[in-house]
């Protein structure tokens, strides 16, 4: 029975040992802590959702790996220089974003000022493979999991592998961002409030817009009013008259 438990032991040991042996093999990337991945695929159809991590700047000193960490100090360089203002990072026609971030942001609402977008905080995304930051070779596609209300417009831009900022394309589907990308490196969301500039006043149709409800009063229903308060008025006179005739 001794000598039973010995073996038992003995085979759980090698158990354990394989599996961590294998689990290193593998290359299991940390788990970041910037914005949730929710699913990541290549162009190919490879599904890598649990080989992208996510960094936020303001964790870039305690990253292992030190291609994020330069990637970060990067994208803080570059908006210093433009004054903390993402619209006055270059692109690589040596422009600022100022043109296409507006033009995007414009698909979500119509007339936004740029100013109005401000930018979260930013991030790294990278493919971690083996323990090492690897480049991908083809174009992925991320949805990340971002709170956002209900009224937000958002607009995505990325810093490429040549320094540059450009905007990307996002399809934005409630808590949900999704980009296709040639490369990984920082990104950050440019978040703004769709209400800012959608709340214009205004009139649909013929309606006028209440003052006090925001509601719209149709001249039908501004007619039907008078109508009733001369009724009302022409009742009280005739009562009026026939007390006095008493």
């Amino acid at each position: 029975m001794k000598a039973l438990k010995v073996v038992m032991t003995t085979v759980l040991t090698m158990a354990l040992l394989g599996s961590q042996v294998l689990a290193a093999g593998t290359g299991s990337p940390l788990v970041g802590n910037g914005p949730k991945v929710k699913k990541a695929s290549l162009a190919s159809g490879t599904d890598v959702t649990g080989m992208i991590v996510t960094t936020y700047m303001s964790e870039a000193a305690t990253t292992p790996y030190e291609e994020v960490k330069n990637s970060l100090n990067s994208a803080a360089t570059d908006f210093k220089a433009a004054g903390e203002k993402p619209k006055a990072l270059k692109d690589a026609s040596g422009a600022t974003l100022e043109a296409k971030i507006k033009a995007a942001a414009e698909k979500q609402v119509s007339g936004i000022n740029v100013d109005d977008l401000k930018a979260s905080e930013i991030f790294d995304t990278s493919y971690i493979e083996e323990g090492k930051v690897k480049k991908l070779g083809e174009s992925i596609t991320i949805t990340y999991e971002y709170s956002l209300s209900a009224d937000s417009a958002v607009v995505v831009i990325h810093q490429t592998a040549s320094g540059v900022w450009e905007v990307v394309d996002a399809k934005i589907s409630g808590n949900e961002i999704t980009v296709t990308t040639d490369g990984l490196s920082p990104f950050a969301f440019l978040v703004g409030k769709k209400s800012a500039s959608e709340n214009k006043g205004g009139s649909e149709g013929d309606g006028k817009k209440s003052a006090q409800t925001g509601e719209y009063v149709t001249e039908a229903v501004l007619v039907g009013a008078a109508v009733l308060m001369l009724g009302g008025l022409v009742c009280v006179t005739m009562a009026k008259k026939k007390n006095s005739a008493k």
